[in-house]
Protein backbone atom coordinates (compact mmCIF):
# COMPACT_ATOMS: atom_id res chain seq x y z
CA UNK A 1 0.00 0.00 0.00
CA UNK A 2 1.28 3.48 -0.59
CA UNK A 3 1.27 6.76 1.12
CA UNK A 4 -0.79 9.41 -0.82
CA UNK A 5 -1.46 11.43 2.07
CA UNK A 6 2.30 11.68 3.98
CA UNK A 7 4.05 11.27 0.81
CA UNK A 8 6.81 14.28 0.35
CA UNK A 9 9.14 12.61 -2.43
CA UNK A 10 8.35 12.47 -5.90
CA UNK A 11 7.11 8.57 -6.92
CA UNK A 12 9.25 6.62 -8.86
CA UNK A 13 6.72 3.80 -9.83
CA UNK A 14 3.95 5.01 -12.59
CA UNK A 15 1.53 3.76 -11.17
CA UNK A 16 2.08 5.60 -7.83
CA UNK A 17 2.69 8.54 -10.22
CA UNK A 18 -0.65 8.58 -12.07
CA UNK A 19 -2.47 7.71 -8.46
CA UNK A 20 -0.61 10.59 -7.43
CA UNK A 21 -1.95 12.77 -9.86
CA UNK A 22 -4.95 11.51 -10.11
CA UNK A 23 -5.47 13.25 -6.72
CA UNK A 24 -4.49 16.39 -6.82
CA UNK A 25 -6.81 17.09 -9.63
CA UNK A 26 -9.82 15.09 -8.54
CA UNK A 27 -9.53 17.53 -5.12
CA UNK A 28 -8.50 20.59 -7.41
CA UNK A 29 -10.35 21.03 -10.37
CA UNK A 30 -12.95 17.62 -10.01
CA UNK A 31 -13.33 14.14 -11.48
CA UNK A 32 -15.97 15.03 -13.58
CA UNK A 33 -14.11 18.22 -15.15
CA UNK A 34 -10.54 16.10 -15.45
CA UNK A 35 -9.54 14.28 -18.29
CA UNK A 36 -7.30 11.03 -18.59
CA UNK A 37 -4.77 13.38 -20.99
CA UNK A 38 -4.47 15.98 -18.12
CA UNK A 39 -3.63 12.89 -15.19
CA UNK A 40 -1.06 11.60 -17.84
CA UNK A 41 0.42 15.20 -18.43
CA UNK A 42 0.62 15.71 -14.89
CA UNK A 43 1.91 12.31 -14.06
CA UNK A 44 4.62 12.64 -17.07
CA UNK A 45 3.20 9.18 -18.26
CA UNK A 46 1.98 8.19 -21.66
CA UNK A 47 -1.37 7.04 -22.60
CA UNK A 48 0.10 3.38 -22.93
CA UNK A 49 1.25 3.51 -19.49
CA UNK A 50 -1.98 5.04 -17.76
CA UNK A 51 -4.24 2.20 -19.73
CA UNK A 52 -1.41 -0.15 -18.51
CA UNK A 53 -2.65 -0.14 -14.87
CA UNK A 54 -6.19 1.46 -15.47
CA UNK A 55 -9.33 0.59 -17.65
CA UNK A 56 -10.62 4.32 -17.09
CA UNK A 57 -10.89 7.17 -15.56
CA UNK A 58 -13.50 5.54 -13.46
CA UNK A 59 -11.21 2.71 -12.70
CA UNK A 60 -8.95 5.20 -11.76
CA UNK A 61 -10.93 6.69 -9.58
CA UNK A 62 -11.77 3.18 -7.77
CA UNK A 63 -7.86 2.72 -7.05
CA UNK A 64 -7.66 5.83 -5.79
CA UNK A 65 -10.35 5.65 -3.53
CA UNK A 66 -9.19 2.07 -1.96
CA UNK A 67 -5.53 2.80 -1.24
CA UNK A 68 -7.05 7.04 0.40
CA UNK A 69 -9.43 4.76 2.63
CA UNK A 70 -7.10 2.02 3.16
CA UNK A 71 -4.44 4.80 3.71
CA UNK A 72 -6.90 6.47 6.58
CA UNK A 73 -7.93 3.27 8.54
CA UNK A 74 -4.61 2.03 8.98
CA UNK A 75 -3.81 5.22 10.53
CA UNK A 76 -6.77 5.40 12.74
CA UNK A 77 -6.24 1.37 13.69
CA UNK A 78 -2.81 1.92 14.23
CA UNK A 79 -2.99 5.19 16.33
CA UNK A 80 -5.61 3.43 18.49
CA UNK A 81 -3.05 0.32 19.14
CA UNK A 82 -0.60 2.49 20.88
CA UNK A 83 -3.05 3.81 23.13
CA UNK A 84 -2.27 1.21 26.05
CA UNK A 85 -5.73 2.23 28.15
CA UNK A 86 -8.48 0.11 26.36
CA UNK A 87 -11.21 2.69 27.41
CA UNK A 88 -9.20 4.92 25.40
CA UNK A 89 -8.52 3.11 21.87
CA UNK A 90 -11.93 4.05 20.85
CA UNK A 91 -11.01 8.14 21.01
CA UNK A 92 -7.66 7.62 19.99
CA UNK A 93 -9.00 6.29 16.54
CA UNK A 94 -11.81 8.58 16.65
CA UNK A 95 -9.50 11.66 17.06
CA UNK A 96 -7.02 10.36 14.49
CA UNK A 97 -10.06 10.38 12.13
CA UNK A 98 -10.87 13.47 12.43
CA UNK A 99 -7.51 15.12 12.40
CA UNK A 100 -6.82 13.58 8.85
CA UNK A 101 -9.80 15.02 7.80
CA UNK A 102 -9.11 18.17 9.04
CA UNK A 103 -5.33 18.12 7.59
CA UNK A 104 -6.60 17.24 4.02
CA UNK A 105 -9.52 18.62 3.60
CA UNK A 106 -10.22 18.36 -0.22
CA UNK A 107 -9.45 14.55 0.53
CA UNK A 108 -12.30 14.66 2.68
CA UNK A 109 -14.52 16.22 0.83
CA UNK A 110 -13.73 14.10 -2.48
CA UNK A 111 -14.14 11.03 -0.16
CA UNK A 112 -17.62 12.04 1.37
CA UNK A 113 -19.22 14.75 -0.69
CA UNK A 114 -18.27 15.17 -4.22
CA UNK A 115 -17.70 11.78 -4.82
CA UNK A 116 -21.15 10.49 -3.85
CA UNK A 117 -23.38 9.04 -6.49
CA UNK A 118 -20.78 9.05 -9.21
CA UNK A 119 -21.05 4.81 -9.77
CA UNK A 120 -22.12 1.58 -8.03
CA UNK A 121 -18.01 0.57 -7.49
CA UNK A 122 -17.16 3.44 -5.99
CA UNK A 123 -20.34 3.29 -3.60
CA UNK A 124 -19.16 -0.31 -2.75
CA UNK A 125 -15.94 0.93 -2.26
CA UNK A 126 -16.94 3.33 0.35
CA UNK A 127 -19.41 0.82 1.57
CA UNK A 128 -16.60 -1.69 2.56
CA UNK A 129 -14.69 0.94 4.16
CA UNK A 130 -17.81 2.32 6.33
CA UNK A 131 -18.26 -1.72 7.35
CA UNK A 132 -14.50 -1.62 8.30
CA UNK A 133 -14.14 1.64 10.36
CA UNK A 134 -17.45 -0.21 11.92
CA UNK A 135 -15.70 -3.32 12.86
CA UNK A 136 -12.70 -0.68 14.19
CA UNK A 137 -15.26 0.67 16.74
CA UNK A 138 -17.07 -2.48 17.42
CA UNK A 139 -14.05 -4.27 18.33
CA UNK A 140 -13.02 -1.35 20.39
CA UNK A 141 -16.17 -2.00 22.37
CA UNK A 142 -15.62 -5.46 22.50
CA UNK A 143 -12.26 -4.99 24.70
CA UNK A 144 -14.55 -3.71 27.41
CA UNK A 145 -16.03 -7.27 28.18
CA UNK A 146 -17.83 -5.76 31.74
CA UNK A 147 -19.59 -3.29 29.63
CA UNK A 148 -20.58 -5.36 27.00
CA UNK A 149 -21.56 -8.73 28.36
CA UNK A 150 -25.24 -7.90 27.24
CA UNK A 151 -25.04 -7.43 23.96
CA UNK A 152 -25.08 -9.25 21.29
CA UNK A 153 -22.05 -9.22 18.45
CA UNK A 154 -24.59 -8.17 15.35
CA UNK A 155 -26.06 -5.97 17.82
CA UNK A 156 -22.98 -3.85 18.63
CA UNK A 157 -22.25 -4.36 15.38
CA UNK A 158 -25.19 -2.80 14.18
CA UNK A 159 -24.68 0.37 16.65
CA UNK A 160 -21.40 0.93 15.49
CA UNK A 161 -22.04 0.82 12.08
CA UNK A 162 -24.52 3.61 12.70
CA UNK A 163 -22.10 5.51 14.92
CA UNK A 164 -19.52 5.76 11.53
CA UNK A 165 -22.19 7.10 9.55
CA UNK A 166 -22.84 10.09 12.57
CA UNK A 167 -19.15 10.62 12.43
CA UNK A 168 -18.59 10.80 9.25
CA UNK A 169 -21.92 13.33 9.15
CA UNK A 170 -20.30 15.37 11.52
CA UNK A 171 -17.08 15.71 8.99
CA UNK A 172 -18.83 16.72 6.29
CA UNK A 173 -20.95 19.46 8.57
CA UNK A 174 -18.53 20.74 11.28
CA UNK A 175 -15.00 20.20 9.24
CA UNK A 176 -14.97 20.17 5.74
CA UNK A 177 -18.28 22.74 5.81
CA UNK A 178 -17.90 25.05 9.05
CA UNK A 179 -14.09 24.73 9.43
CA UNK A 180 -14.66 23.66 12.77
CA UNK A 181 -11.14 24.23 14.46
CA UNK A 182 -11.20 22.61 18.02
CA UNK A 183 -10.64 18.85 16.62
CA UNK A 184 -10.09 17.45 20.40
CA UNK A 185 -13.61 18.82 21.37
CA UNK A 186 -15.14 17.01 18.82
CA UNK A 187 -13.18 14.21 19.20
CA UNK A 188 -14.01 13.94 22.93
CA UNK A 189 -18.01 14.46 22.27
CA UNK A 190 -18.36 11.63 19.58
CA UNK A 191 -16.51 9.39 21.81
CA UNK A 192 -18.85 10.02 24.70
CA UNK A 193 -21.71 9.43 22.20
CA UNK A 194 -20.06 6.00 21.65
CA UNK A 195 -19.36 5.08 24.70
CA UNK A 196 -22.54 6.32 26.08
CA UNK A 197 -24.63 4.48 23.56
CA UNK A 198 -23.01 1.32 24.67
CA UNK A 199 -23.04 1.78 27.86
CA UNK A 200 -26.97 2.71 27.80
CA UNK A 201 -27.64 -0.56 25.43
CA UNK A 202 -26.15 -2.61 27.41
CA UNK A 203 -27.96 -1.34 30.78
CA UNK A 204 -31.12 -2.58 28.74
CA UNK A 205 -32.21 -6.01 29.79
CA UNK A 206 -34.45 -7.34 26.96
CA UNK A 207 -37.15 -4.70 27.30
CA UNK A 208 -35.48 -3.11 23.68
CA UNK A 209 -34.22 -5.09 20.72
CA UNK A 210 -32.24 -3.15 18.05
Amino acid sequence: MISLLYHHQPYEDPQNKILAAALHLYTGKGFRETSVLEVVERARVSKTTFYHFFNSKEDLLIQLFQSLLEEVLKEVKQTAALETHIAHKSFAGIRRYLQICNDHRPVARLLLVSSSGLSPEVEEVRHKAHVEFATFIYESVRAEPNQMKRLSDDQIHTAAQAMVGAINEVVIHKIIVEDKKDIEELAQLLNRIAVGTFTMLAEFKGGMRL
